[in-house]
């Protein structure tokens, strides 16, 4: 008979498997799983002490190339008491697997985004909070890489944090500041060429040419996620990364911001004139989000019936400006 407290077969090839019931660390119990991806799962748990459910990230330990789960165990730890990003309330490691278990979120933004047009100016509110944590995360030395509408999430509903997004998924995420052998803090010095990193759709152009990502990379992937919001991307069809990269190349920044409100356009002004070395104007970019809503004069009402997220939108009397054509736009503004 096979013991059951070890269920996890020995393979670098499929992700971690717990059974419903399962209680690890002897509080955490197994409710249900809710996704899984790699070398890795994601269940619904619940403390058998407090009733408190929460999220349960697991990984194998047999994963090539080492453990992308501690990395982020060691971001969160950073991050605790920080708002826009789950809370770490457990890690372990077990024999065949190591985890870590966060606060349990609601719908990630992929999901709210496809369920009512109206819901963009909602997205575009929560934004902000998005971009504020973006900037949160610069503070304690790194980058996430993956910046994309499936890595945020809003709160759990019924809880005050419902109102915010909050970031996941810091696999990805690189350190930008390292500690230097006389014990000051530097920039790390970005390397010749990097492997690829991040999202196809939303990531920069550089990042296709396999540069180092610095700050103003994150910042790309939240501007192209902006401008999704206005309709398609010119490259949300196409087929493959080269074919992705190539568009992107060739395609001018209005037209990429065209209809989108005028205050991208300084977004993308800004960010342009950036390096690795710069730091980004983070007051600059938060305020012209802010200054997005304001003009358009919006109030909302935020519910989920039966799991639906609607969106009561006034517009009335908005002052917004938006890109209609390229003369709104600097000539040869790239990415």
């Amino acid at each position: 008979t096979v013991n059951q407290k070890w269920y996890l077969i020995r393979s670098d090839s499929g992700p971690v498997q717990i059974p419903k019931g399962e209680i690890i660390s002897k509080r955490w119990r197994i409710i249900k799983k809710l996704g899984e991806g790699g070398c890795g799962a994601v269940y619904k748990v619940e403390n058998i002490h407090t009733k408190q459910e929460a999220a349960l990230k697991a990984e194998s330990n047999f994963v090539s190339g080492g453990s992308v789960l501690k990395l982020e165990v060691q971001i969160l730890q950073r991050l605790l008491n920080r708002p826009y990003v789950a809370q770490l309330l457990h890690s372990g490691k077990r024999e065949t697997y190591c985890y870590v278990v966060m606060t349990l979120l609601g719908e990630s933004l992929r999901h709210i985004t496809k369920l009512e047009k109206i819901v963009v100016v909602f997205t575009l509110y929560r934004m902000l909070h998005q971009a504020n944590f973006v900037f949160s995360l610069k503070s304690i030395g790194f980058i996430h890489r993956d910046i994309k509408p499936a890595n945020m999430a809003v709160g759990k509903f019924g809880t005050p944090e419902y109102r915010f997004i909050h970031i996941l998924d810091f696999g990805l995420a690189r350190e930008f500041v390292v500690m230097s052998s006389g014990g000051k803090l530097k920039m790390r010095r970005p390397r010749a060429r990097a492997l690829f990193r991040g999202t196809t759709r939303y990531c920069s152009i550089s990042t296709h040419e396999k540069s180092e990502q610095g700050r103003m990379d994150d910042l790309w992937c939240l501007l192209y996620m902006l401008a999704e919001l206005r309709g398609p991307l010119p490259w949300t069809n196409a087929s493959d990364k080269k074919e992705v990269y190539e568009i992107k190349r060739r395609t001018e920044i209005d037209v990429v911001l065209e209809n989108c409100p005028v205050q991208l356009v300084k977004f993308a002004e800004h960010i342009s004139s950036l390096n690795y070395y710069m730091r980004p104007d983070y007051v600059l970019l938060y305020e012209l989000l802010r200054d997005v809503m304001k003009a358009g004069r919006f109030r909302w009402d935020c519910r989920t019936p039966h799991g639906r997220y609607t969106i009561r939108v006034d517009y009335i009397g908005s002052s917004q400006q938006y890109c209609h054509n390229s003369k709104a736009l600097p000539a040869k503004l790239k990415p």
